[in-house]
């Protein structure tokens, strides 16, 4: 996918998909999403327009660089900032400030590259030059969060090709101390001198000649370069140097201090076989890089789909953990609806009955999630609806709702009728009256007149007498009223329902009445 379509398609991707999470997963209020939207929407837009400019710039691509450093970076650079090597950039960095605070940016740093001339002056080559640049080298590495493979390049006149690299093999075992980069100068010294006498077979003198001059070469940068670079004691996680390589500068002149030290100490005036021509620009040494461990890394296609994978795990993830919680509240609810009916005894009406049309209320909400379709923020295969809204109705199941109360208004027949008798009083209507009222204010209902008596006399004429007056107050609603003679019921009870006792006068007093009782009508429910 071309960079400029990645970086125009990914951020409006993850800007839909977190606010999708933000609105419809994450259990949060109006007012909560929004102010949490406002900052994902600036974020995203300047993502956006990074990633649009770093593709039209092309500075989003990655460099594979060899950073090089040290006193003599100068003499391999000829003062050019960057070099073009054949897989990598190689980089100046002309000060150790410059190494100890690097960013890596659109950089794959693949190693440091510590150049010395062995040709100048000890106090310009060692402490505190090179002392200041392995400080710098261990900066660098905790800057970049990973190691930061070296090696070391000394540049020198000595008895070669001028610009070639000694050894042909520079690879050492990585050394993170001096008494292991010893060890390795010697394994190197060796394998120079193999290849020292070997190109020198016809000419002995010459052979011994050179054979002395890199045995004090060798000797001059164990004894004097590589103390400044590496600790005597090797530290947890502390920076290795992977190759040591000798390039040769020019011809031998005897000027410089190791020379100096190794015609006096052999007598000799070492010099080389072919007088060596120092190349207008050194090459680079590229052999070196061999050294380097290999740093994993895959096509910008490969690390789009990464990025797209990761991202798409990242908001399944969310959305997941979004779900997840968002049912374990819509369980807590359940069954706080579920305790709160339970707990109630049958005999705690009416709060049983709130209390089971609440959880009807939610059994219903429930169902309606599954029939309209489960939200985001509940689904992704963890939704328990179906089966809190089972646990819900089998609840409901066994309850029975109490009867409705009836309404009832008691007449006592002393002031409707005369004793014995069956014909209303004329004051009756006032007692009546409000009876009117009442039935008018209650159309929809029936009506149902129940007239009793007490228990003096024949228990048949009781109950005569009582049917009787119960159909007179039928008589004067039917007249007062709109209502049809079928809107009312009427039925004599006579002593069979008493109130009270009816051994004396009270209770017989009370016993005789008659009771007006509104009924719903058939088929239709409270």
């Amino acid at each position: 996918m071309p960079r400029i379509l990645w970086h125009g398609l990914f951020p409006p991707m993850v800007l839909t998909l977190g606010l999708l999470l933000i609105w419809r997963s994450l259990p949060l209020t109006t007012l909560s999403a929004a102010l949490l939207s406002l900052p994902w929407l600036l974020l995203m837009l300047l993502w956006w327009q990074r990633g649009l400019r770093q593709a039209n710039t092309g500075t989003d691509r990655t460099i594979d660089v060899v950073l090089v450093g040290g006193p003599a970076a100068s003499d391999l650079m000829q003062g050019h900032a960057s070099r073009e090597g054949l897989h990598q950039r190689w980089l100046w960095l002309a000060d150790p400030e410059q190494l100890a605070g690097w960013q890596a940016g659109h950089y794959r740093v693949c190693g440091l590259l510590l150049v010395v001339n062995a040709d100048q002056p000890l106090a310009a080559a060692t402490d505190p030059a090179l002392s200041a640049w392995q400080r710098a080298w261990q900066h660098a590495q905790q800057q970049l969060g990973h190691p930061l493979p070296a090696a070391l390049l000394v540049i020198a006149a000595f008895p070669a090709q001028a610009g070639s690299l000694q050894p042909a093999n520079p690879a050492i075992a990585p050394a993170t101390d001096y008494p292991a980069a010893q060890q390795a100068i010697a394994q190197q010294g060796r394998a120079m001198e193999t290849e020292t006498w070997h190109s020198s077979v016809e000419n002995r003198q010459q052979a011994v000649h050179n054979s002395i001059a890199l045995q004090w070469l060798l000797q001059h940068t164990a004894a004097q370069l590589l103390p400044a670079l590496l600790p005597q004691q090797s530290a947890r996680g502390g920076p290795a140097l992977h190759a040591i390589g000798w390039m040769c500068a020019g011809e031998l002149t005897g000027d410089s201090p190791w020379q100096q030290a190794a015609n006096q100490a052999s007598q000799l005036r070492l010099r080389a076989q072919q007088p060596a021509t120092p190349p207008q620009a050194l090459p680079l040494p590229e052999a070196l890089l061999a050294s380097f461990p290999a740093r994993l890394s895959c096509p910008p296609s490969l690390q789009g789909l990464a990025w797209l994978l990761t991202t798409a795990a990242l908001f399944f993830t969310a959305f997941a953990t979004s779900s997840a919680w968002n049912n374990h509240l819509l369980i807590q609810q359940s069954e706080a609806r579920l305790r709160a009916f339970q707990i109630l005894k049958p005999t705690q009406e009416p709060l049983r009955g709130r209390a089971a049309q609440t959880l009807q209320a939610w059994q219903n909400h429930l169902n309606s999630l599954a029939t309209d379709g489960i939200p985001l923020r509940l689904d992704l295969g963890l939704y328990q609806g179906h089966a809190l809204a089972s646990i819900s109705n089998e609840a409901l199941r066994h309850y029975q709702p109490p009867a409705p109360k009836r309404e009832v208004v008691r007449l006592d027949t002393t002031a409707l009728f005369d004793s014995g008798k069956a014909v209303l009083k004329p004051q009756a209507k006032l007692a009546l009256q409000s009876v009117l009222v009442w039935l008018q204010a209650n159309p929809g209902k029936r009506v149902l007149i129940d007239g009793h008596t007490d228990n003096p006399g024949n228990a048949a004429s009781n109950l005569q007498l009582s049917l009787a007056r119960a159909e007179a107050v039928r008589s004067w609603l039917v007249t007062a009223t709109t209502f049809p003679i079928t809107h009312f019921a009427v039925q004599g009870l006579g002593d069979t329902q008493p109130l009270d006792s009816n051994d004396d006068a009270t209770g017989r007093s009370k016993n005789r009445r008659v009771e007006i009782t509104l009924i719903e009508p058939p088929g239709k429910t409270r």
